[in-house]
């Protein structure tokens, strides 16, 4: 599982369906060689700043997974400070 900040779950499943998966059932984002698993965690709160988060489970090959997440990677990024 890795959590991540700053992305909403909505927002998560656009890019993952981008990337060819299929929701299959609710958070369970399935494509060719791989599978994510995501849902809602609990905000992360610094002083009066809360950030959202969300769980990321990853199963699959090994390469497939790789390549999903070099694409992901730049599909999250984010300009604007």
């Amino acid at each position: 599982m890795k959590l991540i900040f700053g992305i909403p779950l909505w927002l998560m499943k656009k890019y993952l369906t981008d990337l060819d998966a299929t929701e299959t059932e609710e958070n369970v984002m399935v494509a060719d060689n791989w599978q994510v698993v995501v849902r809602k965690s609990e905000p992360h709160k610094i002083g009066s700043l809360v950030v959202g988060r969300i769980e990321v489970d990853v199963s699959g090959d090994e390469a497939a997974i790789e390549a999903m997440l070099e694409k992901l990677h730049w599909k999250s990024l984010r300009g604007g400070g």
